[in-house]
């Protein structure tokens, strides 16, 4: 009975010490993962967090799909727990904050986001964190005889209310259908001692049928603010007019709005060349009829 003991004792050991080995083994072949976060807003709504995930392949980090982030806020705690995110074929995910966070983000002056991987079977466990003071940005739009102006100004909550901010680089911009369109006479701008920043509109893009477009001020990947938009629709655009040359008789129009000219032409064409197959059999035929006759005629 003792032996038998001892026999199963060391079975028992000898099993924990190889899955102790095999866990050690994939612990050690698991590679480190790089996470980041970015904090997005526009017009003060509910603010949308975007994650991204990376992994060093020789000397360049190369984006990582299908991983699973996980988004806190302020605490990694289930009631700080915002949601998770899977990453695209690009490293990218993202997520708007839920309405149940709105109070809680209206209440505070500055916040924390924290984004982690954990329990993934290819990376080890990673983190990161971003603090975000809250910001807004006041967009003013004034067309004065000719000029149009466009005014932005930042601010920032603090303890006794919102108060300007100044030195920081913004951008103004018009949305276009792909990407966003530099407005401003600059590439960047930079607020004054007010938190202000101004610029004239001289663009001639196209707009709706009214010639509105949507114009905006921008602050992007601020180590304070995050990433911040407002924007304003405004009829500084020109006014598209409707192109009716489908319904037209034109080349890209439908088969019933052919072109009279390309109706014409090409059955003339084709007409004249059975014309002249009709004509060249007809004078076939006279000429071997009259080869008939004359064989009649000698034979008599």
């Amino acid at each position: 009975m003792s032996q038998f003991k001892c026999v199963f004792t060391a079975a028992v050991l000898l099993f924990s010490a190889i899955c102790v080995t095999l866990q050690a083994q994939d612990e050690k072949d698991k590679a480190n993962i790089r996470i980041d976060l970015a904090y997005h807003q526009r017009n003060n709504d509910l603010p949308v967090l975007m994650g991204s995930a990376k992994t060093k392949s020789g000397r360049r980090f190369e984006p990582v799909d299908s991983v699973t982030i996980n988004l806190f806020f302020n605490e990694e705690t289930q009631e700080g727990f915002i949601g998770r995110v899977t990453t695209n074929n690009k490293g990218i995910g993202s997520l708007q904050i839920p309405k149940r966070f709105k109070g809680s983000l209206e209440s505070s002056s500055s916040y924390t986001f924290i984004a982690t991987v954990t329990s993934d079977v290819r990376f080890e466990d990673a983190s990161t964190e971003i603090e975000i003071s809250k910001a807004r940005i006041e967009l003013n739009l004034e067309s004065h005889d000719s000029t149009r102006i466009m005014t932005a100004k930042v601010l920032t909550e603090q303890d006794s209310g919102w108060a300007e901010v100044p030195e920081t680089e913004m951008k103004f911009v018009v949305s276009r259908l792909l990407s966003n369109l530099n407005a401003g006479e600059e590439e960047t701008y930079t607020t004054d001692e007010n938190g202000e920043a101004t610029s004239e509109f001289s663009l001639q893009i196209p707009g709706d049928m009214e010639g509105n477009i949507l114009v905006g001020a921008k602050i992007e990947d601020n180590e304070l603010y995050g990433n911040l938009i407002t924007t304003k629709v405004v009829n500084w655009g020109l006014p598209m007019k409707a192109d009716d040359s489908f319904v037209k008789r034109t080349l890209w129009s439908t088969r019933d709005k052919t072109p009279l000219w390309l109706l014409i032409f090409p059955n003339l064409i084709i007409a004249s060349v059975w014309g002249v197959i009709f004509y060249l059999i007809h004078q076939i035929a006279r000429i071997r009829k009259m080869g008939d006759l004359e064989n009649y005629q000698s034979k008599q």
